[in-house]
């Protein structure tokens, strides 16, 4: 007996409309009561449907949660596209663009937490599901860019390998959003240091900057 599809994409616009509400939920759910809490009957009802409508639509959760990796991967390269077009950035700098880039992480880690969180837990415990492949896929090429981007200010950059120093500053400022904005560890250091985003936004770009040796002016 063949299996059930994945997911039926949607044909009419009613349909698209019905897919699109069951996403925007499961992405709801998922921020606010997590990967476990994310259980079909709690989507259906976020997305004012049945769960024989979900049923219909995804073959099951991790259908469901394909679908929302897919629909966040291409936001997300989308965003990319723009962001880190050489010819738009160049006049800006090295220095101004480090900020940018930096805080408009600490924006996006902060904006999803909950949603980000719950992605980054289930693609740990699915590793090699194909479409958590896909969306490491997609990750690494959105990372690929940012480094070409900043290579042409590569003259500025006085680290000796300054390739792997941007591929290092920033695999650096993402663990520590990671950890203190997505797993909320920052309690962990309240009685050495405020670690509010104010904060983040200031010194993180002040560390990466100097870690590559640009000067700061």
């Amino acid at each position: 007996m063949p299996r059930k599809p994945a997911q039926r994409p949607p044909v009419q616009e009613r349909s698209r409309e019905s897919f699109r509400r069951i996403l925007d939920a499961a992405e709801v759910v998922l921020a606010k009561y997590g990967l476990e809490g994310a259980i079909l009957p709690r989507i259906a009802a976020r997305a004012r449907t049945s769960v024989a409508n979900v049923y219909r639509r995804f073959r099951d959760k991790d259908a469901l949660m394909a679908a929302v990796f897919q629909r966040n991967r291409e936001r997300s390269s989308a965003a990319t596209a723009g962001q880190f077009n050489p010819e738009t950035v160049r006049p800006i700098g090295v220095v101004q663009f480090s900020r940018h880039v930096i805080e408009g992480m600490i924006r996006d880690y902060r904006g999803d937490a909950g949603l980000s969180r719950a992605c980054v837990q289930y693609s740990e415990q699915h590793w090699e599901t194909e479409f958590v492949r896909k969306t490491r896929a997609s990750e690494a090429q959105s990372f690929e860019t940012m480094v070409n981007t900043f290579m042409i200010w590569r003259e500025q950059i006085k680290h000796p390998d300054p390739e792997r120093a941007v591929r290092f500053g920033f695999v650096m400022i993402a663990l520590v959003l990671r950890e203190l904005i997505l797993f909320r560890r920052t309690r962990i250091f309240e009685e050495v240091l405020r670690l509010d985003d104010d904060i983040l936004k200031e010194e993180l770009p002040r560390m990466f900057l100097r870690y590559l040796g640009v000067e700061l002016t």
